[in-house]
């Protein structure tokens, strides 16, 4: 699996060491040549990626080996494509590349239960305070390596966060415009998985818990990989870039909002090609596997499951409850993911998933 003489590590440092992978690998590794790159924050910035990219270049590497949750995940993905590339910051930001390359083999390791970005074909990354995502279909890792053992020393708020980002994607994915067969078995199977083992996995974590949102978030990242996700995530982005929340916090904020929203989906409104029957025959997947009878009682048993893990159900709990801030928020969507959603939303529709 780990082949050529050659290696490039992109490593955040503390989960490299604390989650046990560098033991595992140091054996590995030991007879090759290896450059390190761990100088990036969480939420990586372009500048993180640039300095990635430039580092790859000169060390001339056989294989690209990431290493710790999303962030690092993110920058090797976006730093491998990079370096074949010639292009400029606003090339960059839209994913557009005039003479694509084939990048390094990269092997991916995650080791949060979260983002699921080991399976994905598309990085974040912050410019001047905004988030952008970035998609091509040779940015998806190489191979994935999903350790269960990985996520083992994580602290309880950690997992709480990265483990509502995948069931937040399990349920997005299954309402997406994109939304297929193939999708959907990837999304429903996420989603039992984590619905069923989040709570014990941060109060009371077990391997077999601790296996299980490994598994969910490798799934729910294979179902967004083939859909990308909706309105929770496009909200998201500037609840974290603006207010400091955590990314699966920041997106369970209006899950359950949006659950409500897009079960009332008619054909007025509705953006999915096949119409609004077929949105509420998925909405209704979602509410048998949260052990509901209808949206409104979902959303209760959601904000219920985010509650018991520590994490704020309500923008206020994070200081957010000026009509400004609610302004820049909407003003600030992320467009993209918007159009992903399965119902039309107005500059009304997303002030009130922010009530």
């Amino acid at each position: 699996m780990l082949t050529g003489q050659s290696i490039f590590l992109v490593a955040d440092s503390v989960a490299y060491a604390a989650s046990g992978a560098e033991a595992i690998l140091r054996p590995l590794l030991a007879n090759r040549t290896v450059t390190i790159f761990d100088s990036f924050e969480p939420n990586p910035k372009l500048a993180d990626v640039e300095a990635c990219a430039a580092a790859l270049r000169e060390s001339k590497p056989e294989t690209l080996l990431a290493v710790g949750g999303g962030t690092a995940m993110d920058v090797a993905k976006l730093a491998n494509w990079l370096s074949a590339q010639n292009v400029g910051k606003e090339e960059i930001l839209r994913g557009e590349w005039a003479s694509p390359q084939t990048p390094l083999p990269l092997i991916a390791v995650p080791t949060t239960a979260g983002t699921g970005s080991e399976a994905t074909h598309f990085a974040v990354v912050y410019a001047d305070g905004d988030k952008h995502s970035v998609a091509h279909p040779l940015m998806r890792p190489t191979v994935a390596v999903v350790d269960a053992s990985l996520t083992a020393s994580l602290p309880p708020m950690l997992t709480a966060h990265s483990g509502l980002d995948a069931l937040c994607q399990a349920i997005e994915s299954i309402w997406a415009i994109g939304a297929d067969e193939t999708s959907l078995q990837f999304a429903r199977e996420g989603l039992v998985l984590a619905w069923e083992n989040l709570e014990a996995a941060v109060n009371a974590p077990t391997p077999a818990a601790r296996d299980a949102m490994a598994r969910a978030a490798h799934l729910a990242g294979q179902a967004i990989n083939l859909t990308k996700t909706t309105v929770p995530h496009a909200l998201s982005y500037t609840i974290t870039s603006a207010h400091g929340l955590p990314h699966g916090a920041a997106v369970a904020l209006t899950l359950g909002a949006a659950l409500v929203f897009n079960s009332e989906v008619s054909e007025t409104d509705c953006l999915d090609a096949r119409g609004a029957v077929v949105v509420r025959e998925r909405m209704a997947m979602i509410y048998e596997t949260l052990g509901a009878r209808d949206a409104a009682e979902a959303a209760r048993r959601f904000e219920a499951l985010v509650k018991s893990i520590g994490c704020p159900a309500s923008l206020a709990k994070v200081g957010i409850t000026e009509a400004a801030q609610v302004d820049h928020i909407c003003t600030t969507v992320n467009v993209e993911r918007l159009a992903n959603n399965p119902r039309r939303l107005t500059t009304k529709d997303l002030r009130g998933l922010l009530q």
